[in-house]
């Protein structure tokens, strides 16, 4: 055991007292983590082609559509309907039906008859023009690091305009860590606990650490 002297910032003792209330052990912020670290993530989304050949590997994923590339919709029955909004709004259309309801049949359309097997033929059917079908895949990007789980959630305010869909993930420093991370972390806790300490009782002496202002 060592004995040093520091100096500390104003905002490096609010920061360390901050992180020292918020993250004692058992602590609500600490989300049933030992010794978390808090990351801010962002949602990012990628697109599949479809392809009715590879839909079998592609369960759990979202399959979406879009026409002239304006916008993903989930559902392919609305992706219809603002088709002709868009494109045929004096036509009366009905509710029109959806893929698993007319799949395997035979459709009228355009003078010729379509059976549909696939989305593709679907649309066709349907007379939309230029769509495009693909599986949604999402995961979440690391953006900022933090120690204390308050502070990372306030930097999603102040930073939502360079964020999409922003989220919280708690991590622990992995499976028997017997790096670094661990000590750094309780040494800063440690000195957050002590600064506390004096705030609430000014006669408390630090012994192994003295703070200089």
């Amino acid at each position: 055991m060592k004995k040093i002297t520091i100096n500390i910032t104003d905002e490096q003792e609010k920061f360390l007292k901050l992180f020292a209330a918020k993250h004692y052990p058992g602590a609500d912020d600490n989300l049933l983590t030992n010794q978390p670290i808090h990351v801010v993530q962002d949602k990012r989304y990628s697109y599949i082609p479809y392809s009715a050949d590879i839909e079998e590997h592609m369960d759990g994923l979202q399959l979406v559509f879009s026409y002239y590339n304006n916008h993903w919709y989930d559902s392919e029955t609305e992706l219809v309907r603002d088709y002709y909004k868009d494109n045929m709004p004096t036509l009366p259309i009905k509710e029109p039906k959806s893929f698993k309801e007319l799949q395997y049949q035979r459709i009228n359309y355009d003078d010729k008859v379509l059976y549909i097997t696939d989305y593709k033929d679907y649309f066709e059917a349907h007379g939309v023009k230029d769509i495009t079908i693909a599986w949604r895949d999402v995961s979440y990007d690391d953006i900022a690091f933090f120690f204390i789980l308050e502070e990372a959630r306030r930097y999603m305010q102040y930073q939502k305009h360079n964020l999409k869909e922003p989220r919280t993930y708690t991590f622990s420093a992995g499976y028997s860590n017997k790096g670094e991370y661990h000590h750094f972390w309780e040494l800063l806790f440690n000195i957050g606990k002590q600064l506390n300490k004096v705030a609430e009782e000014p006669e408390y002496q630090i012994g192994d650490i003295h703070f200089e202002e």
